[in-house]
């Protein structure tokens, strides 16, 4: 930075080398520059997947969750959803706004994310929050309401917390 005329804080400096670490040279410090063309290579990426829906793009050869919440096999969900009335989205939140029961269903869902990675399977958010609203989703097809916050790189994982603000 001197050498180009810039001057920095010894606090500037530190948060700097603490941010990008690279080797020691003695008693100098390097600064690995590599992260900051890495962040413009994730923020390029994060417009890209902010444009793909996908909601849309779930096929029958996509990986699932044969268990989800309530140990419900892939057979007994194929059934069922068969049978399933659709649920609008206006529905579903209708659901929320009269009787907001969120709380309960992060309670559960951290219950069960023991790692703390921000998901759960399209299952399980469908049998917690069935779970949770038995009343108001039991014979409804409720997944097509959050689906829209799957993983780009899991079709079967959601995440919840971007579901949470949603709600």
């Amino acid at each position: 930075m001197k050498k180009y005329g810039g001057n920095l804080t010894k606090q500037e400096q530190d948060s700097l080398i603490e941010a990008l670490p690279g080797q020691q040279s003695g008693d100098k410090p390097y600064l690995n520059t590599a992260k900051i063309y890495d962040q413009e290579y994730n923020n390029v990426l994060e417009k890209m997947y902010g444009k793909v829906d996908v909601t849309s793009t779930r096929g029958a050869d996509d990986p699932t969750d044969e268990m989800g919440y309530q140990g419900r096999t892939t057979w007994y969900r194929e059934k069922q959803v068969k049978n399933l009335k659709p649920c609008s989205q206006k529905d579903f939140i209708k659901a929320f706004v009269k009787d907001n029961k969120l709380g309960e269903i992060m309670l559960v869902i951290k219950r069960i994310d023991k790692d703390r990675n921000g998901y759960v399977t399209r299952n399980e958010m469908d049998d917690i929050i069935k779970m949770v609203y038995k009343d108001e989703f039991t014979n409804m097809n409720i997944e097509p309401n959050f689906t829209k916050f799957g993983s780009i790189s899991n079709k079967i994982l959601i995440d919840y917390r971007s579901f949470r603000d949603w709600i």
